[in-house]
């Protein structure tokens, strides 16, 4: 939700400057990017991944809900004069503790992959459930979120005026939040963590997998294993990978909805529900295509399966620039949400199921490298959306389908560069295979 509709609430319902609101999505990705390598490092040294996903999943539960809600003194028809200030300061503060505890949670859940397993074939397995179970959780929103604008429409578009079905479906989302991670914390047991770093060594699993079989990490202090880490050219490798897969769906996440809102202006008959029900289906093929990768990733490899991901990723971007103008039927509109769901899952998953393959047996260094891999795709979005918000004109007659052209260009160039970064890898892993 903070992706999906964090900009259309923003600028819809607030009425906040679009440069403003891509800022505040800016600070938030800043926060989270800041907050990552110190979890990471953190989480690796002090208590366990459990106690510190515990304490991320507070912080989050005591902040999300005030981010959908309308903030104190900002009533619409008031005096804006204090606005320009207030109004920023106010989700500026919530945004950083959001963004703070939203870091504990993912890298300390991430981390726990490697630390249940040393099979690769487990964690690939694992990795795809946990997304597929981030699908199913981002279906529940969608379809929350559908049922309280189809039942409360009396608009064609999202106005100041719908502030409270933010407000609710916010607070329902909240409450089914809570009720998950406290059974996780009840239910599920995690393994003692082998400090020492001692393990089987990892071997090439003959698919693809870029993983190499290394005995001299296991015998460096945990200090001196951050720093092998960092001085391997595949852990920046493979950090690009995860960026570029984030960033095409963290910008279909942003922009789908703004897209559809553009599009009402033209074509008013589609209804606002749209909002939610496009999102909806692009989240349903994902979860789809997660459970196919399940059982099919590691018979095809990672590579193989990051290049089919990216080419459909691609594939949606050149239709939407070819055939979704504003007369565009519904039907093609939700094929599109297919094809960019599909793309999306696919390259995420093979993604961190390589980064997991490179942790190896080192699971207590798995929050420090998630935390190194994941930096880099906090900052890139944040940057991506400001500059994407800064050059939409302030007359929508100027430029009547903007949203179309990002979904087209920023989207697309994504997964380009995707496909361009796996080439590179590829390439430098061949010139750089010992001969047999």
């Amino acid at each position: 939700m903070w992706f999906s509709y964090m900009l259309l609430f923003f600028q819809a319902v607030l009425d906040m400057r679009a440069v403003v609101a891509g800022a505040m999505l800016l600070l938030g990705q800043v926060v989270d990017a800041l907050a990552t390598p110190v979890v990471g490092v953190l989480a690796d040294k002090y208590g366990t991944k459990k106690a510190w996903h515990l304490t991320g999943c507070i912080l989050v539960t005591a902040t999300f809900p005030l981010l959908f809600i309308r903030c104190w003194g900002c009533w619409f028809n008031e005096n804006t004069q204090y606005l320009y200030w207030w109004m920023p300061l106010y989700y500026a503060v919530l945004i950083i503790f959001f963004q703070i505890g939203w870091a504990v949670v993912q890298i300390s859940h991430l981390a726990m992959i490697p630390s249940i397993t040393d099979n690769l074939q487990v964690r690939a397995e694992l990795t795809s459930i946990r997304y597929m179970a981030s699908v199913m959780s981002s279906l529940t929103v969608y379809l929350i979120t559908w049922v309280v604008l189809r039942a409360t429409t009396y608009s064609t578009f999202i106005s100041q005026t719908d502030d409270y079905k933010f407000r609710d479906v916010s607070l329902i989302i909240s409450g089914l939040g809570v009720i998950s991670f406290m059974a996780f914390h009840l239910f599920f047991k995690l393994r003692r963590e082998d400090k020492s770093g001692k393990g089987a060594p990892v071997v090439q699993n003959g698919n693809g997998t870029f993983v190499h079989q290394d005995n001299e990490a296991a015998k460096l202090p945990a200090k001196s294993k951050i720093m092998y880490f960092l001085r391997m050219p595949l852990l920046y490798q493979t950090s690009l990978l995860y960026v570029f897969s984030r960033l095409y769906w963290a910008l279909s996440l942003v922009y789908v909805p703004l897209f559809l809102e553009e599009r009402l202006s033209v074509n008013p008959s589609a209804g606002s529900e749209l909002v939610a029900s496009v999102p909806l289906v692009l989240y349903i093929s994902s979860f789809f295509f997660s459970l196919l990768l399940k059982s099919k990733i590691n018979s095809f490899g990672n590579q193989v399966v990051y290049f089919i991901g990216s080419c459909l990723s691609l594939g949606s971007c050149l239709w939407i620039a070819l055939a979704i103008d504003p007369e565009a039927s519904i039907v093609q509109i939700y094929m599109v949400a297919t094809l960019i769901g599909a793309g999306s899952s696919i390259t995420l998953v093979s993604s961190l199921c390589v980064t997991a393959d490179l942790i190896g047996p080192h699971s207590h260094q798995s929050a420090a490298i998630y935390s190194i891999v994941t930096f880099a795709d906090k900052l890139v979005t944040g940057i991506a959306v400001v500059a994407i918000q800064n050059y939409k004109c302030d007359d929508v007659v100027d430029c009547p389908q903007y949203y179309r052209g990002v979904l087209t260009y920023a989207c697309g160039g994504s997964a380009a560069l995707g496909i361009l970064s796996l080439s590179l890898t590829k390439l430098i892993s061949i010139k750089t295979k010992p001969e047999v």
